[in-house]
């Protein structure tokens, strides 16, 4: 099997997760077309075990159909519960977006802002409030000599 590339992975989980989707939702719709079919057939049948005294067996038929229906729906209930449908390649896709953010920071630098920077010895040096002002003072008294 060649190795997919980044887009073919990402293009692969998304058909996966609309695939899955598809295949649940034309499933849900198949078993109520069933259920329903069969509640139509019980629904004719007791009239007609009205007509043929046969209540006993028409009675039966209702249950096993119940029974029946009651057991495949507890095993789809089950089977959505201990599975989480598309689980894995919401992660997979997660941690690609979040490795796809870390490669685009790499290439967004950008400078910390002076009162940041002064905390880390590696960084320029920034005067703190008290050495501006002193700076500023000291061009001022340097204006009024000039001027005299």
């Amino acid at each position: 099997m060649s190795k997919m590339n980044t887009t073919q992975k990402v293009q692969t989980c998304l058909e996966f997760i609309d695939q899955r989707l598809e295949t649940t939702s034309e499933q849900t719709i198949r078993i109520a077309e069933m259920i329903i079919n069969d509640i139509k057939e019980l629904t004719e049948g007791y009239q007609t075990a009205l007509k043929t005294g046969c209540l006993q067996a028409h009675s039966e038929r209702v249950r096993h159909t119940q029974m029946n229906w009651v057991n495949q729906l507890h095993d789809i209930i089950l089977e959505q519960t201990n599975r989480d449908l598309n689980g894995q390649v919401i992660q997979a896709l997660q941690k690609f977006a979040t490795s796809l953010n870390a490669q685009q920071i790499k290439y967004a630098d950008f400078e910390l802002p002076s009162s940041v920077a002064r905390e880390h010895n590696d960084e320029h040096e920034y005067l703190n409030q008290d050495e501006i002002e002193q700076l500023m003072g000291q061009q001022n008294l340097f204006d009024l000599s000039v001027r005299h």
